[in-house]
């Protein structure tokens, strides 16, 4: 598994500007995805170029099937820091090939709570990312059930509400918002 910068909001990024814009902040990681997998080797590349960790949403790549041979891929020839997905064998396959894992979860109702904290403890990813992150009152409760790092995403808007989230038990927030990710930092 690869070690994480200490970094609480993680940006996503969508698009190569976007990827231009993050290398110009004091930010060093970030999460990739709605990119097509052509693109994907030339961000990674210049992520690494740059010393920033750069980790991939696999489900929502284009052109790169979201399965374990997809992981591998990602893993062993673009060199990713870390994948995010919802699928156990994905989890599985980027931890055998050191990538840091962070198994996506979401929340719908108390069945999907249930069975998601089961396959989180099953598969004891590096993460596990609750989504959607206003759901931050179960965190106390999802923490004394898991022993893996908290993470949360979704439907974060402002600061008020990030550092809320925090304060509840995640260590970090996935958001679309560079700029919010940005100023927190700095404050």
């Amino acid at each position: 598994m690869k070690n994480l910068p200490e970094q609480p909001l993680i940006p996503v990024l969508t698009t190569m500007k976007q990827v231009e814009l993050f290398l110009e902040t004091p930010l060093s990681l970030c999460l990739l995805q709605d990119m097509h997998f052509s693109l994907l080797n030339e961000v990674v590349r210049i992520l690494h170029e740059n010393q920033r960790f750069g980790l991939v949403h696999i489900e929502l790549i284009h052109g790169i099937s979201n399965d374990e041979f997809g992981a591998q891929i990602l893993t062993q020839q673009l060199r990713v820091d870390g994948i995010i997905s919802s699928k156990p064998k994905i989890i599985e396959t980027a931890k055998k090939n050191h990538a840091f894992a962070i198994q996506r979860v979401f929340l719908i109702d108390s069945k999907s709570l249930t069975r998601g904290l089961a396959s989180v403890n099953e598969t004891n990813p590096d993460a596990m990312e609750v989504m959607p992150a206003l759901t931050y009152p179960l965190f106390e409760m999802i923490r004394e059930k898991t022993d893996v790092e908290l993470w949360a995403g979704g439907l974060v808007k402002n600061e008020d509400i990030a550092r809320t989230i925090l304060e509840s038990g995640a260590k970090r927030i996935t958001i679309s918002d560079l700029a919010l990710c940005v100023k927190m930092k700095q404050s």
